[in-house]
């Protein structure tokens, strides 16, 4: 009864925090059918619930109700949403693509929301449990849409180093061109990497992919790190193939290519197979490596009693 009486607390604690952020979550609902960049978002909460159902056993044990301090959260979260509204028209205006409410707007709101969970599950549940159950808590960071100005510098880090890359592929084959800046000419057809072609949604699944992943599989935090990191170069690679496919299969092929076929509106699916080629073996080598440093540890471990008990048993023959 004590624990279904927490999971009932709970869950009426998320029921007073959907109310209170119910319209920073309503436009946030509306932009994920509208904007692709921010389609992973309905993904993060199954996630987290399914991650939370999982080690419920584990997490839910130790079960001792922390309210001070996590009330202090939740009113940390209130704050956050207070300020969004006080300072709604003095937050950037900018929007990414077809989205209606300002970016920076639903960043600062979402993050009190994200605040209003954590904090209502340390209310109920602890901090002891909290501490299991982090991964999954934390993760719902994913649904804070990313703020203007680190969204812009990624796709323009991607769009740059994607066209650097695509440049070194089009060399390769032979072809000739000529390149400004952004822009490679054929002879039958001019292409500029434009931020459609930075990947930003791929990649952002991509590194949301590799967290899971890292979590799941990999135990040291430096594998972890490493495995989230190679998501742009993986990016890049795979920006690097779609672009030069595409203009190749224009200049040379059909013009449709660049319009209306669906490689190039709809074509991702494919390509992000090619990263996931690269993705699946680094995955297998840090997991590999991690395996293999294990076994070693273990196997000096088993020589090193070993040699004891030889040395115990010679001991005892002396005497």
């Amino acid at each position: 009864m004590t624990e279904l009486r927490s999971h009932a607390c709970f869950a009426g604690l998320l029921l007073i925090g959907a109310a209170i952020f119910f319209f920073p979550i309503a436009a946030l609902a509306k932009l994920v059918f509208k904007n692709e960049t921010y389609s992973h978002i309905t993904l993060i909460p199954l996630v987290s619930l399914f991650l939370l159902w999982v080690e419920r056993k584990r997490i839910f044990a130790p079960a001792e109700a922390r309210p001070a301090i996590g009330l202090a959260l939740c009113a940390a979260g209130l704050a956050l949403y207070g300020l969004a509204v006080l300072l709604r028209e003095q937050l950037s205006s900018q929007a990414f693509r077809a989205q209606d409410v300002p970016n920076d707007y639903l960043t600062l709101c979402m993050a009190g929301a994200v605040a209003w969970v954590i904090g209502s599950f340390i209310a109920v549940y602890g901090l002891r449990a909290f501490a299991k159950a982090r991964f999954a808590l934390l993760f719902l960071v994913f649904t804070i849409p990313l703020p203007m100005f680190l969204l812009e510098g990624v796709v323009t880090a991607l769009q740059l180093a994607s066209a650097e890359a695509a440049d070194i592929v089009f060399r390769l084959t032979g072809v000739a061109y000529h390149r400004t800046g952004l822009v490679f000419e054929f002879p039958n057809v001019a292409v500029e990497v434009a931020e459609q072609c930075s990947g930003i949604r791929s990649s952002l699944a991509l590194f949301i992919l590799s967290i899971i992943t890292g979590h799941l599989f990999l135990r040291s935090f430096s594998r972890r790190l490493a495995l989230a990191l190679a998501i742009f170069p993986i990016t890049v690679v795979k920006n690097a193939f779609r672009i030069v496919t595409v203009t190749l299969l224009a200049n040379f092929v059909d013009m449709r290519f660049l319009t209306n076929h669906w490689i190039h509106s709809s074509g991702g699916i494919p390509f992000f197979a090619v990263a996931m080629i690269m993705f699946i073996p680094l995955v297998w080598v840090l997991r590999r490596t991690e395996r293999g440093g294990g076994k070693s540890v273990e196997s000096v471990k088993s020589i090193g009693s070993i040699e004891l008990r030889e040395g115990e048993g010679r001991r005892c023959d002396r005497n």
